[in-house]
Formats: structure tokens, sequence, C-alpha cells
């Protein structure tokens, strides 16, 4: 009896298995590619009251051996109009002969005027839809339309949206830009103590010598520089090296170079030979690491916002006429290293203390970990307290190599 029993169980075991197999076979959501228009980037701006949505999409390739021509490889641009997100992304099928699949999108632009205007009624469709993914760039357009940039390359990739995507990559070989994703800006937006800094774009108009004696004009794009946000809504920009200054005091360097006078001291002219000096020589630091600390002090009731940050970095290029052996001239070379960032971040923390009221520097982070019962008291009016704070930098230089030469190439020879 226990026999028969075993082998029912046995039986039907089996068929609720075989049975999982036939459900469960095949992709039931599954997607085809040719049913699909793969969306690789796109722009948000605003014309009469509606959203105006401009989608890059991608032209697959055929395949190989294939005898078809056309646009292989390159890009359709589609736009879409609507009174919420949602519906300018669907109206695209208006006119568009494929659904825009946002699940590989990588960059978002925003015009200024879209994000002068906030970006809190948009984000919810960002969030919400499956399809969209929440490490997308996003960059503002500053001045114009955010339209007027998709279908621009200045580099290597065909695709705008993969151009801008390795532009975006080379934040770590230059900290005069920012990297912000959808995650970072709502992680700040709904954070008191710290407000939210956006990348920034716009065109780059170059002339190149193509043949001798003939000019030709070519448009890129940049993203030097960065978008101050207040409360989800825009208020103003910072330029190259304010964004280098921004980055330092959010411990934010990943790399980059530091340009500066030549100390022009008695112990630095010393080395030097005045025979060659044109008196404009520079110095550049290539930054291998870097480590900023903040913190916030009471002084009788006064609140003093605190940085310092220690460099550890190369001598990438000498101008100048000085013997980097000499450790005296090393050493004056650290510190005027050392002054040039401090300017730098004095620069530009005075700036949106001044013009922007805002602190996106995250202080008010600091001040919470201090004294969380003071916070909760002042929290509502930290952005007025921050924009009259005083601010004390500190600034630590070490180079630790100086490359293949110790003699500068320009020493006249003989001296």
């Amino acid at each position: 009896m226990g026999r028969n029993e075993n082998m029912k169980k046995k039986i039907i075991l089996t068929i609720l298995i075989a049975i999982q197999m036939i459900l469960l076979t095949g992709c039931w959501s599954s997607k085809e590619i040719n049913e699909l228009g793969i969306v690789t980037m796109i722009t948000l701006d605003i014309e009469d009251g509606e959203i105006v949505i401009t989608a890059e999409v991608i032209v697959p390739k055929p395949p190989m051996g294939s005898t078809e021509s056309g646009n292989s490889g390159s890009a359709k641009y589609v736009q879409g109009k609507g009174k919420t997100l949602f519906e300018a992304v669907r109206n695209t099928t208006l006119q568009f002969d494929r659904r825009l699949y946002l699940a590989h999108n990588q960059i978002f632009i925003l015009s200024e005027e879209f994000a002068r205007e906030g970006l809190e009624e948009y984000t919810d469709f960002i969030l919400r839809d499956h399809e969209l993914r929440e490490t997308t760039q996003l960059l503002v357009a500053k001045g114009g339309k955010a339209y007027e940039l998709i279908g621009i390359s200045g580099g290597i990739e065909e695709l705008s949206g993969a151009y801008i995507e390795n532009l975006v990559k080379n934040i770590k070989f230059n900290s005069k830009a920012v990297s912000a994703t959808l995650t970072d800006y709502m992680r700040n937006y709904y954070d008191v103590e710290i407000q939210p800094v956006l990348g920034k774009i716009e065109r780059k108009e170059m002339t190149v010598e193509k043949i001798k004696g003939k000019k030709e004009k070519t448009t890129g794009l940049t993203i030097e520089g960065a978008s101050v946000f207040n409360r989800g809504k825009l208020v103003g920009f910072l330029d190259g090296d304010e964004t280098r200054g921004y980055n330092f005091v959010r411990n934010k360097i990943q790399g980059g170079v530091i340009e500066f006078p030549t100390p022009q001291t008695s112990k630095a002219r010393s080395a030097i030979n005045s025979q060659n000096s044109k008196g404009n020589e520079n110095t550049v630091v290539e930054i291998t690491r870097s480590k900023t600390k903040n913190y916030i002090e009471i002084q009788d009731g006064k609140i003093v916002l605190k940085t310092q940050v220690k460099i550890i970095g190369m001598l990438g290029e000498e101008t100048g006429n000085i013997d980097t052996s000499n450790a005296e001239v090393l050493k004056l070379l650290e510190k005027s290293c050392s002054n040039q960032v401090k300017r730098q971040i004095e620069k530009v923390i005075k700036k949106v203390q001044d013009e922007y009221s805002t602190d996106i520097f995250g202080y008010g982070k600091q001040y919470h970990r201090k004294d969380s019962k003071g916070w909760n008291k002042i929290r509502n009016n930290w952005d007025d307290i921050f924009a009259h704070a005083e601010v004390l930098i500190d600034v630590n230089t070490e180079i630790v190599r100086t490359g293949l030469v110790n003699k500068p190439s320009s020493k006249v020879k003989g001296k």
C-alpha cells in the first residue's frame, strides 16, 4: 500500500513539473527589436504651455552581407507634444512608426526654460515608468532649446546620445564638470540639508583649418560647468573653475589638472634663469588623489563653515625656467597650487551664497550631525543662514612626482 502511494506522488510530481515547464517556456513579455524604437537620448522643452519631447532613435544596422542600403547605424529623430510627459511620449506614435522603447535611454537634456519652471511635476513619470533607468544622466541646456542640441556629435561617435554619454564619462579626466543621475537629483531634492546640482551642456562653435588657407566652421558640445537648483527649480549656472571648486568641497574630484602662475618669490626666482624668463610662466599639477572633510563650528552663536582639502598630485608641466629638483622650489609650487584651489573654492561658495542663497555643498548635513536638536530649529531657514555664514578653507598639496626631468626644457644651454 505504501509503495503504491509513493508511486502516485511521483507521478503527480512529474505531471506538475511537466506543466510548469510548458507554462514557463519562452518570454511572456518579450519584445521584438523590429517592433521597437530604441531611444538613446531625450530632450525636454516647453512650448505654448506644452511639453515637447524629442527622442533620438537608433536605426538598426542590416545583417552582415545584406544588400540593404540607407541610414544603417544612424538615427532618426522624433517629436511629441502633450500636457504631460507621458502624453508627449505616446503622441510620438501618431507620426512615428514604432513605439519609443526607453530602457536604453542614457541622457535627459532639459532646456533652461523647462528647468526654471521646476521638475517636480515631471519626475513622477520618469520614476514610475518601468522602462526608464534611475541611472540616466540629467543635463541642462544653457540658452536656447534643448532639441537644438540633438543630432550634434563633435566626436568619433555618430549618435548624439553615445557622444554625450562619453563626454560625461570623461569627467574622471577633468574636474570642470559634474555627473548627476536621476537618483542623485531625487536624493538631494528630498533632502533639506543640500540642494541638487545637475550637469550643464551647450553648443560650442569651432573654426578649424581643413586645408591650408581654408577654414571651416564646425559645431560640437561642451559639458563644462554645472546647473544649480533650489527646491527643484533652476536658479543659475557655474563655470568650469567654479564647478571644480564645487567638486572639491563635495569630495567628488576624480582627476584633472590645476593650472596656476609659477611663484615669483625670491626663493623661486633664484632657481630661474632670468634671461629666459618671460614673466608669465605657469605650472600645471595633475591630481592623482583628493580628499575633502567639511566641518561646522559654532563660535559665540556664529556659524563657521570649514573645509579641509588634501591633494596628492604630480607635476604635469612647467613653462617657467625652474629647477624642480630644488626642495624649496617644490614646496613653493605646492603652496601656490593650494592657494589656487583655495581661491576657487572661496569664489564658488561666495557666488552661491550671494547670488543663489542655496546650500549645494552639504554643510547642512554637517550641522545636522553636529547638533541634531539645534538643526530641527533652523532647518527651514538653513539656506538663509548658509548665505551669511563665515567660510574658512584650508588646502594642502603634496607633489609626489615631478616627471622624467628635473631641469626645465626651456633652460638656456650652458646656464
